[in-house]
């Protein structure tokens, strides 16, 4: 007979207990939390204006208020203005306010302002203000208050012509030159919509019997949308 031998199993070891310190613990719930809010920080931050964004758009609304100011002397004259080139320039009116608008509110979102005395210092080519393209001079703007019927037309036009052919030119420069998205895109709109209304107010010239308008404002900075 085979003597049986009774072998004890050996005792399971309690698994070993990891203790951390409370305020370990809390040092790494924070460095997390710090971790996370400085990830939507950066996600979610305002990005900062170049000089051509906050030098654009201080010198557009500079720009766009001569438009508007023309605008209003042509509807001045009540029924003398024809129909429909008044239209148009209520269009003109209404447009460019909303830029200004659009503009105005995001220099002050970024908290930046332009020089009030140079333009353009954002393509290279600083100038005073009302040396910017397009702008008429002092006199034309007088003569819009006193022309009327047909030379009332064939001058409102003209002036905004050259307006916009001023306005265009500047705007493509700083398509090709500007650091966000949001000035790009505007100033996209701008060379899309002021080609659109030379080409509507060159129509209604030569139906009313006036020679289409070829402007010049613009054309010696156009080099500098290359930049």
């Amino acid at each position: 007979m085979t003597d049986t031998v009774d072998v004890e199993a050996p005792e399971e070891e309690e698994p070993r207990r990891v203790f951390i310190p409370i305020p370990m613990l809390v040092f790494g719930v924070c460095l997390l939390f710090l971790a996370g809010a400085i990830g939507y920080w950066w996600a979610e931050r305002d990005p900062s204006p170049n000089a051509t964004d906050v030098g654009f758009y201080d010198d557009m609304t500079t720009h766009h208020f001569q438009a508007i100011a023309m605008t209003h002397r042509y509807l001045a004259h009540g029924d003398d203005p024809d129909p429909v080139m008044a239209g148009y320039a209520s269009e003109i009116d209404f447009g460019q306010s909303g830029d200004i608008r659009v503009m105005q509110d995001s220099l002050a979102r970024w908290r930046k302002t332009g020089d009030p005395d140079v333009a353009m210092d954002w393509m290279d080519m600083p100038i005073p203000q009302f040396e910017m393209p397009g702008l008429a001079t002092d006199a034309q703007m007088d003569e819009l208050n006193t022309a009327s019927g047909t030379d009332l037309d064939d001058l409102f036009s003209q002036l905004m012509i050259e307006h916009h052919a001023g306005g265009v030119a500047m705007a493509e420069a700083a398509v090709e030159r500007a650091g966000l998205g949001e000035v790009k895109r505007l100033a996209e709109n701008m060379v899309t919509v002021q080609n659109r209304e030379i080409q509507e107010l060159n129509r209604r010239r030569v139906d009313i019997g006036l020679p289409a308008y070829e402007p010049t404002a613009g054309a010696e900075h156009e080099h500098l949308a290359e930049g």
